[in-house]
C-alpha cells in the first residue's frame, strides 16, 4: 500500500471511463474498494487522503482536516471530487 499508489489511481481516474464507471456501479465501500484493487492499484483511506491533499496544495488548493476527512468519506466540500481533486461537477464522491 502506498501514497503513490493513490496519485497514480488519481491520475488514472481522470482519463479511464470504463473505471469510473465501474467506481459509480459498485454498491458500498467495500465493493468500491475490490474495484480499486482489481486495477491494480493499493492503499488504505489515510493514503487516498494523504494523495488528495498533495495533490491540492501542489495546485494551490489547501483543503481543511474536515474537507479532507469528508473526501476520504465520500463527502468533502460541495462539489469537491476525490478522482479529480479538485471541484468538478463530473463525478460521484469516492468513499
Amino acid at each position: 500500500m502506498s501514497i503513490q499508489s493513490a496519485k497514480d489511481f488519481i491520475t488514472q481516474i481522470e482519463s479511464d471511463r470504463t473505471l469510473q464507471d465501474r467506481l459509480k456501479a459498485a454498491a458500498d465501500d467495500e465493493a468500491r474498494r475490490q474495484v480499486i484493487q482489481a486495477a491494480g492499484f493499493d492503499f488504505t483511506r489515510e493514503e487516498f487522503k494523504q494523495a488528495v491533499a498533495e495533490i491540492s496544495m501542489a495546485a494551490g488548493q489547501e483543503l481543511s482536516r474536515e474537507e479532507l476527512d469528508g473526501i476520504a468519506a465520500g463527502a468533502g466540500r460541495a462539489g469537491w471530487c476525490g478522482i479529480h481533486a479538485k471541484p468538478c461537477k463530473e463525478h460521484i464522491p469516492l468513499s
